[in-house]
């Protein structure tokens, strides 16, 4: 049954609470609100449109952009049900390390990053979500790995259709004082600087960056940390990485949130062959988040790749 608890998830390095209260509406939001990294927050729980979620957006970009936190006025998307101790993933974890999530989401109504909230009543979009998450348990899965897997269908064959390379599978929103540097990866296991632009020259210090441009990239992973020097010092410092086993495009951008100083970071949901969502089966996007040094982090999307079925990275 679905309710409006707060569900929180550790397993010592990696701790996450999901359905917080989102105000100033004050009903739960079925995302992750708050995450942590060996104690420290790294995500925090700012607004229905940040803190760490799946999007989807049909042609119309921003125009049409269902949401699984809630919409630009702070509505929260519907909470449809919740399996508190999942193991669908089926990676070998025991059910108290994972969590299933069922959402109606919200149209999010704000036509640009910087635009006018469009949303004078509260719009389910005409969809449903599932966002499963599994917690490494320190045997099967490493503990600075956390498996999302991110579910999406068309309610009806006149819900409008999806475009893959717009959805952002997953999107976080990060502490920048924290995490302000960013890195990609072409492979998934050797980082590089991902540059902006800035006054000073080009910069991988998100801090620099101008406010609410999107920086893209293409490879496999992302990743934001908290050393400029990452690269040259792979076994120091912390980062937040998200995975995807297919080649597609990552980015970053600098944000400012209500109240949080933020770094955006993503993974899209890329597929040229099928660009398009325009059926009513169920579409699932597997993406990895590793925490910890790059060098760790490294090890973890390569004990992915090596262990967990193949039938699990099928592309969506």
């Amino acid at each position: 049954m679905a309710t409006a608890e707060p569900y929180e998830k550790d397993n010592g390095v990696i701790r996450i609470r999901l359905n917080e209260e989102i105000l100033p509406h004050g009903t739960a939001s079925p995302m992750i609100t708050n995450m942590w990294i060996a104690g420290r927050l790294a995500v925090p729980h700012d607004n229905a449109g940040a803190d760490f979620q799946m999007t989807s957006r049909s042609s119309e970009g921003n125009l049409y952009n269902p949401t699984q936190g809630g919409d630009c006025a702070g509505r929260t998307s519907d909470l449809t049900g919740v399996i508190p101790n999942w193991n669908g993933a089926q990676l070998g974890t025991p059910s108290n390390k994972g969590i299933l999530l069922g959402i109606d989401p919200l149209l999010y109504n704000e036509p640009g990053v910087s635009g006018t909230c469009q949303a004078p009543v509260k719009q389910v979009a005409p969809y449903d979500m599932a966002f499963g998450v599994t917690l490494g348990d320190g045997v099967s899965v490493p503990r600075e790995a956390m498996v999302l897997d991110m579910s999406i269908r068309k309610d009806g064959p006149t819900s409008p259709d999806l475009v893959k390379a717009l959805s952002e599978l997953p999107v976080a929103f990060v502490d920048v004082n924290f995490l302000r540097y960013a890195y990609y990866s072409t492979n998934g296991t050797q980082f590089q600087h991902m540059l902006a632009p800035t006054a000073s020259g080009p910069s991988h210090d998100i801090k620099q960056w101008a406010w609410d441009e999107n920086y893209i990239q293409s490879g496999h992973a992302i990743a934001l940390c908290d050393r400029p020097d990452m690269v040259e010092q792979p076994d120091q410092g912390t980062c937040m990485a998200f995975y995807s086993h297919e080649h597609t495009r990552v980015y970053a951008s600098h944000r400012q949130g209500s109240p949080n100083e933020l770094a955006l970071m993503s993974v899209l949901g890329d597929n040229a062959a099928a660009p398009t969502i325009t059926d009513t089966q169920w579409y699932t996007a597997r993406r990895l988040v590793a925490v910890g040094n790059l060098s760790t982090v490294a090890a973890v999307i390569t004990h992915a790749e090596q262990n967990y079925p193949a039938s699990g990275w099928a592309r969506w």
